[in-house]
Parts: C-alpha cells; sequence; structure tokens
C-alpha cells in the first residue's frame, strides 16, 4: 500500500519512483516453463523492465514458495535492462536474488545455496560450473566468469588449454562492488572482499578463517571479522550510532554469534 501511495503521489511532485514491479505475464510463462503445474505456485518472480531469453533447468532443493527466486527486480543503482539466458541448469536450495539490470549467462551448472543475492548491474557468465554458498552475496556491477571465452595454442607444443574452470564461492560471502572473479577462483567460507575493483584470480582457501581481503589482485588486509547479514541488526545499529555520539558498539557476551549475523 505504501509503495503504490507513492507511485500515486510521487510524480504530482515532480519525483520518481523505482519501478519494483512484478511482470504478472512473464511471472507466469516462466514459472510454468520451469516447473509445469507446480509453477502456479510462483516460486520465480520476474520484475518489470527484465528481457528472458531462455529458462533451461530449475532444480530446486527445497520447499516452493511464492518469490524464492527474484530476478530483476530494480534499485537506484540500476542501470538498463536485466537480462536472463539459462541454457544450463541452475539448482537452488535457498532465496535467491538476481537483481535489476544483472546479466546471467549460463550454459553450465549454477548452484545456489540459499540467501544469496547477486547485486545490480552485475555481469555473470557461466561456461562450466559457479557454486555460490549460503547467505554469500555478490555486490553491484561485479563480473563472474568461469571462462576466458576464447583458446589459445602454444606456438611451439602445439598444446591448446581448456579455458574453463569451475568456480566456487564459500559460505557467508561478502563481495563488495565491482568484483571481478575469474575462472578457478575458491574462496573459504565467512571471506570478505572489502575493497572495490577488487580482482580475484586464484584458489584462497588457505586463508585464515574470517578474513578479509582487497586490491588488484587481493592481499589480505585483516582477519577475525565476518558480516552482519541480520537485517534486523543491522537497522538497530543504524539507529544506534545515529542517537550515540559513540564509533562502536560492543555486543552482550550472551549474544549467539551466528544468530546474531546470519539472516533468518
Amino acid at each position: 500500500m505504501k509503495d503504490l501511495i507513492k507511485r500515486i503521489l510521487y510524480p504530482l511532485f515532480g519525483l520518481s519512483v523505482p519501478d519494483k514491479k512484478i511482470n504478472i505475464y512473464k511471472t507466469i510463462i516462466f514459472n510454468i516453463i520451469a516447473f509445469g503445474v507446480k509453477g502456479l505456485r510462483l516460486p520465480v518472480y520476474i520484475y518489470n523492465n527484465t528481457n528472458i531469453y531462455k529458462v533451461g533447468k530449475i532444480i530446486l532443493h527445497c520447499p516452493i514458495k511464492h518469490g524464492l527466486i527474484r530476478i530483476g527486480q530494480l534499485d537506484l543503482k540500476s542501470q538498463g535492462k536485466t537480462k536472463f539466458k539459462n541454457a544450463g541448469t541452475i539448482e537452488v536450495w535457498g532465496p535467491v536474488k538476481i537483481e535489476g539490470c544483472t546479466i546471467l549467462e549460463n550454459d553450465g551448472i549454477i548452484e545456489f545455496h540459499g540467501f544469496n543475492r547477486i547485486a545490480d548491474g552485475s555481469l555473470v557468465v557461466i561456461r562450466k560450473k559457479l557454486v555460490i554458498g549460503e547467505q554469500s552475496r555478490i555486490g553491484f556491477q561485479s563480473f563472474v566468469m568461469d571462462s576466458d571465452d576464447h583458446f589459445l595454442v602454444d606456438v611451439t607444443t602445439k598444446e591448446v588449454i581448456d579455458n574453463k574452470k569451475e568456480i566456487f564461492i564459500g559460505k557467508y560471502n561478502w563481495i563488495a562492488s565491482r568484483t571481478v572473479i575469474k575462472k578457478g577462483v575458491k574462496t573459504p567460507d565467512y571471506l570478505i572482499v572489502a575493497s572495490a575493483n577488487a580482482l580475484l584470480t586464484k584458489d584462497y582457501t588457505d586463508l585464515p578463517p574470517y578474513s578479509v581481503v582487497g586490491g588488484m589482485p587481493v592481499k589480505l588486509l585483516k582477519t577475525g571479522v565476518r558480516r552482519i547479514y541480520n537485517i534486523e541488526n543491522e537497522r538497530n545499529l543504524n539507529e544506534y550510532f545515529k542517537k550515540k555520539n559513540e564509533n562502536s558498539f560492543l555486543l552482550d557476551d550472551s549474544i549467539e554469534m551466528e544468530k546474531y549475523c546470519l539472516q533468518q
């Protein structure tokens, strides 16, 4: 109701409202193609300003519910159209958001292990395999590609190496905006890529737990911290720092870290 009032009143004052409306027609057709009769429960929402080129195979490893997968919801950071082409397989274990103006082109296998987000304007091109662990998120305008998309030949040995290699993103990762993730990347659980324009190029699973990395290519910046995903706790912290003239907040010893940090 609040959004409806905004859409009616804001234009009268020369203000704009992001188009966050679901495209009912595309949503129904997408779900029926993907899931048959079960698709009438609408586990996938398709938003306005989204082009669907191919639905492909989508496998749900979790209970079906409305809006389990959301594709193309616009935000103020969104620029252009959302484009979705799944010529391979997408497997889902929990809620997924592929946000506005993201381009997702999949010819291989993508695994979303739940509470995942690919933020606005990102480009995801998968030829072989991408795995994104539970509660891991990728920031806006990032680039993820598991292939060079072209082959090279060694002019001396005449050897050609496969140009594709799987990408594995661990659980509870936060990957900053405009990050580039190249083929063969593996990240550990609880990794934070802190700086924009970071470059990931290899296996990082030997890093200590709760690591923070950044740079081009990334290097270890800090250890012993983790991202807070719990929306309510983030809201409370914002309110605390607005009202208090302080720059830190100490959690009570009785607080269980997993419950405090994770989105429920």
